[in-house]
């Protein structure tokens, strides 16, 4: 059977999307910005024996066909909010998971799953070194509307059910060449609730894309505070510092 992503009222996205730099979004990732081959080895083993999973921004799919590829009996439903992007995912794998195009926030789907994760889209946890505290970070800049959005997503799970989030490091302006025609940069402002990041696409002549993109971060202890509250508990880090585990009780 094809499965095909859920049509959406786009005038009721109004969350951070990637649309302005969708056409060069894996042009980045699979230059170094993400270790996809380790980080989808350490997801298939914490997800284990589990096999309803649901990606919380599936992005172009990157992560999903690798995850396949370490284990081929997980069903996966991968979600996001960005049209262009699904359509890149579907380019990538066809039928071989199920898309929705949809806010999470007003996640509305028509089964359970037995794990959820995220690797840079929706929530994660900013790295700030082994003595420090994680940080949650959030794509929902606003602190109600994420709140809202864990809590879609918790209902989703089955009980036992477990949500895994990835960790990066902090965020820094810098600088690369992609390409002999292409250049990323990137700068962060700070804000009270967290940062602003400016992603910027250039060759050798002009601007070919770029986007301000906002994050909400929030302490460690805060983000055990949400989750406490819809019936989570945290399970912690993984073995390897790559991701962080809560549990649906």
């Amino acid at each position: 059977m094809t499965k095909v992503a859920n049509p959406i009222n786009k005038e009721d996205v109004d969350l951070n999307t990637y649309e302005g730099i969708a056409e060069f979004y894996d042009e980045l990732m699979t230059k170094g910005y993400y270790d996809y081959d380790e980080l989808t080895k350490e997801l298939s083993q914490i997800m284990g024996e589990r096999r309803e999973i649901l990606e919380l921004g599936v992005g172009t799919g990157l992560v999903a066909e690798l995850l396949l590829k370490e284990n081929s009996k997980f069903s996966l439903t991968g979600i996001d909010n960005t049209e262009a992007m699904i359509k890149q995912a579907q380019d990538r794998l066809g039928d071989k998971i199920s898309y929705e195009l949809q806010d999470v926030t007003k996640l509305d789907l028509p089964k359970k799953y037995e794990g959820a994760f995220s690797v840079g889209g929706c929530w994660y946890f900013i790295d700030n070194g082994s003595e420090k505290s994680l940080q949650l970070c959030s794509h929902i800049d606003d602190l109600e509307t994420s709140k809202k959005g864990l809590q879609k997503v918790v209902e989703h799970l089955e009980p036992g059910g477990i949500l895994a989030l990835a960790l990066q490091p902090a965020h820094t302006n810098y600088s690369k060449e992609l390409s002999n025609e292409l250049i990323y940069s990137q700068e962060i402002f700070e804000s009270p609730n967290g940062f602003t990041k400016h992603y910027c696409f250039k060759n050798k002549e002009k601007v070919v894309a770029e986007q301000m993109y906002s994050y909400l971060v929030v302490s460690e202890n805060d983000s055990h505070d949400f989750f406490a509250n819809l019936g989570c508990k945290p399970i912690g880090l993984n073995s390897s510092r790559k991701f962080f585990i809560y549990q649906k009780r």
